[in-house]
């Protein structure tokens, strides 16, 4: 550790030594045809957060050893329009991270890809979490929009490419990979006139929980192991590239560069690292993402585009006359382990409003939050019409970068929010709760330890208080999402596992009165498999269900337990060319009803519901609401053996996302108008019935910018 952080601060030092000493000015001038030119960006870190941050010693050595832009900006904020700019010299109007197959979202214009192939030269694309070649997905995991607000690895978002109209064909999209074929195809020698390399939000510095950590403050323990993380991820990526064959021979260089720096200048650090060229030079040029376009467009000599056209070029940065020294790098900073893995007890309560429930159809019930930062509940369960309890997460008021499990108790007059026992003192979110008759709850998630390592996190109440209880972390990256509780002895969790290859696989944990253990769930395909639901039925009768694919449209995914074994129910694929993605499961062996979202590339996410007996389980007609997304969370089945789901729906004509709730009676599912939150974004993400009759919905709603937990009734 200590030589790693003395070498990490060198870096830093030099790097100043550098621009003081070398630093010059832009002059317009002609930039060098080049052979092969990869282009990395990183996300939302201002140049002052990069350059000098003993957290990112490469970084800071390839800024010093090579070029430097000290004077770069993006061009927009948020990330989607500075990648779309990057490539297409405008941002188009885009102004937000929406699919891009949403309305406004896709752009009918030339690019940069477009102008190489017409020049016959070749581009890729490469992207670190992307599940397999071609995937046309907005995210993957694609439990990417939820609630709470789950970000994700791989996300269209910051895949500009996807954007233009003339990149959304077959033959377009096998083009963009997954990361590891840079690999192979530096080994090959195989390697495009552009690689455009996009790292996962877990090392571009941007952060992704349930994933991975959130970004936090600038320089906490957070943000500092995403940009060691990033650092990392460049350092590699640049030695796994001039280490190569390819960089022996004719004009190459790489780029480094972020999206946009979350300030008000924008100015973001921009490196260009050439085989043979400039060495220590820091060029204050203003610079900007069209500038970067037109250095490219000129690089391979085809024309220029909107904004492009009148940018100044980075041309000192890209001479090709020069050392072709390759410095070595530092080793990357390892951050130090923050604090311990002790877990906390209950808070202190805050009481809500007392309410009597009367009235017909869905109404909002009196919720409290706690504080005034986030507030999310995820899954709710009920034991009895006096006993409920909905569990997510909150922001820690006294520590805005750290999520901690939140609660909330139903006692048949009113809720009250318990801030729940965490582990460590990172993130802490609960996802899943089952209930049983008299008052024992099950409650399962993940946190993230000490050295920043996702784990399962399973918490039960035994009618007095709640408690961790240890459960295996098999893989480096671990997530419960859903459980689901026969008795005290026997009780499922599922959700995923991610290996040290970043590939996910399904995982199922269960409880036998005394202890937590994995149970091998089936992995069709070896990987990019991932479970969001569970259901028990009985002892030798327990249902799963998530997402499955390795090629474009991905499938739907249901597993059955039958007392010895998990093993593939069925597979279900759409005839219209959509992947499906379940989130929740209920009914029984002769009714399932699997609910969440139909994904295409050509329109808003749909609503899907997937019912029947497990033998012949098919799609079945379920109701979207309006033209924008609509999504499915969570369902379960009341005693008349009614169906109930929720989720959210988008009103495209303001962007607001107002709650969602749906009624099914065998194959016939109808739209139960939900109770409006007020003016502001308002969706469901949990919903249970109640034994005895009446069903609860939980979510968020914001009214005054961070959100508050929602609660809504039926009786």
């Amino acid at each position: 550790m200590p030589l790693k952080v003395s070498m990490a601060v060198a870096a830093v030092v030099a790097v100043f030594a550098v621009a003081a000493s070398r630093n010059v000015a832009s002059a317009t001038g002609s930039v060098p045809r080049f052979d092969h030119v990869f282009l990395l960006i990183d996300e939302n870190h201002a140049y002052a957060n990069i350059i000098g941050n003993p957290a990112a010693p490469e970084i800071n050595a390839l800024a010093s050893d090579y070029g430097l832009a000290t004077r770069y900006r993006g061009v927009a904020d948020p990330s989607e329009p500075n990648y779309v700019a990057m490539l297409g010299g405008s941002t188009f109007g885009i102004s937000n991270d929406d699919p891009y197959f949403f309305p406004g979202q896709t752009v009918d214009a030339p690019n940069l890809m477009s102008q190489l192939e017409a020049a016959g030269l070749t581009w890729k694309g490469y992207f670190q979490g992307m599940p397999y070649p071609g995937y046309r997905g907005y995210c993957f995991p694609a439990k990417c929009n939820g609630i709470p607000d789950s970000d994700t690895q791989y996300v269209a978002k910051h895949n500009g490419l996807v954007n233009f109209a003339n990149m959304q064909t077959s033959a377009e999209f096998a083009k963009m990979t997954p990361y590891q074929q840079l690999f192979s195809d530096l080994a090959s020698g195989n390697v495009p006139n552009l690689s455009y390399v996009v790292p996962d939000e877990c090392h571009d510095m941007h952060g992704a929980p349930p994933w991975c950590l959130d970004s936090g403050k600038l320089g906490g323990p957070s943000d500092t192991w995403l940009v060691a993380t990033g650092d990392a991820f460049v350092g590699s990526t640049v030695n796994a590239i001039t280490s190569s064959q390819v960089w022996r021979s004719g004009n190459d260089a790489i780029v480094v560069t972020f999206d946009d720096g979350n300030t008000i200048n924008n100015q973001v650090a921009t490196l260009v690292i050439t085989n043979h060229g400039p060495r220590g030079l820091a060029d204050n040029g203003s610079y900007d993402h069209y500038s970067l376009l037109a250095t490219l467009e000129q690089s391979f000599g085809v024309g220029c585009l909107q904004a492009s056209c009148s940018a100044e070029p980075m041309a000192p940065l890209f001479q090709t006359s020069g050392p072709s020294t390759t410095p070595a790098l530092p080793p990357p900073f390892t951050p130090a382990p923050d604090g311990s893995d002790t877990a906390s007890s209950t808070g202190n309560a805050v009481k809500g409003a007392s309410v009597s429930l009367a009235g017909a159809g869905w109404q909002v019930v009196p919720s409290p939050s706690i504080g005034n930062l986030d507030n999310d509940l995820a899954a709710v369960s009920a034991g009895s019409a006096t006993d409920a309890w909905a569990v997510g997460n909150f922001y820690n008021s006294n520590n805005k970068e750290t999520l901690d499990t939140l609660g909330l108790h139903w006692d048949g007059q009113s809720w009250t929010a318990f801030p729940l026992p965490n582990v460590g003192p990172n993130e802490n979110t609960l996802l899943g709760v089952s209930e049983l008759a008299g008052g024992s709850t099950w409650a399962v998630g993940y946190f993230v330890d000490a050295e920043y390592r996702e784990r399962t996190l399973v918490e039960h109440y035994d009618g007095v208080g709640w408690r961790v209880v240890p459960s295996p972390s098999p893989a480096p990256g671990n997530i419960l999402y859903g459980v689901a509780a026969l008795s005290d002895s026997d009780v499922w969790a599922v959700g995923g596992r991610q290996d040290a290859g970043g590939i996910w696989h399904p995982l199922a944990e269960h409880w036998n009165g005394s202890t937590w253990s994995v149970v091998a769930a089936a992995d069709p395909n070896g990987g990019g498999n991932l479970l969001y639901g569970v259901r028990t039925v009985s002892p030798t009768s327990v249902y799963a269900a998530g997402q499955t694919g390795t090629s474009f449209p991905g499938q739907a995914l249901v597993e059955h337990w039958n007392g010895h074994s998990w093993s593939v129910a069925s597979t279900i694929s759409s005839a219209a060319g959509q992947s499906l993605v379940p989130f929740g499961i209920t009914g029984t062996d002769a009714a399932l009803a699997v609910v969440g979202e139909r994904e295409g590339d050509t329109a808003p996410f749909e609503t899907l519901v997937i019912g029947g007996a497990t033998s012949a389980l098919a799609l079945t007609n379920a109701p979207s609401v309006g033209t924008g997304e609509n999504d499915l969370f969570a369902a379960t089945t009341a005693p008349d053996g009614t169906s109930w789901a929720v989720g959210w729906n988008v009103d495209p004509a303001d962007g607001r996302f107002v709650p969602l709730v749906e009624r099914g009676a065998g194959n016939s599912w109808t739209v139960a108008p939900a109770a409006a939150p007020g003016t502001g974004d308002g969706g469901l993400a949990g919903v249970a019935a109640i034994p005895g009759g009446g069903v609860w919905a939980v979510g968020i709603r914001s009214e005054n910018g961070a959100p508050e937990t929602l609660v809504e009734y039926h009786p």
